[in-house]
């Protein structure tokens, strides 16, 4: 048992150490959890809230690799992205959809 606990531990930490897409999401969704907590969010709000942040950042992410964005990035919109939330990004996307259209 203990090998094959080492070798989940080896792959995570390959996976942390190679994949800066992983570490991107991770952090939105580390900061939009906590962000949500200190306000005194529900658990129910605080769980959506952090996949909703991890799936926006890896949209993100996707959109970056078509717009020839650095990858060394991903981790920056990522923080962001949790930082502000997803209510705010909507916000903001909308907003400067509805000036060029």
């Amino acid at each position: 048992m203990l090998s094959h606990d080492m070798q989940l531990l080896d792959l995570l930490r390959a996976w942390w150490q190679e994949d800066i897409t992983f570490k991107g999401i991770l952090l939105s969704v580390v900061i939009s959890v906590l962000r949500m907590m200190y306000s005194g969010a529900s658990w129910a709000a605080t769980i959506f809230e952090g996949l909703l942040c991890g799936a926006l950042s890896l949209t993100a992410v996707s959109a970056m690799h078509y717009f020839n964005i650095p990858q060394d990035l991903t981790v920056a919109i990522g923080g962001f992205i949790g930082f502000i939330g997803v209510k705010k990004v909507a916000f903001l996307i909308n907003r400067f959809l509805d000036k060029k259209i």
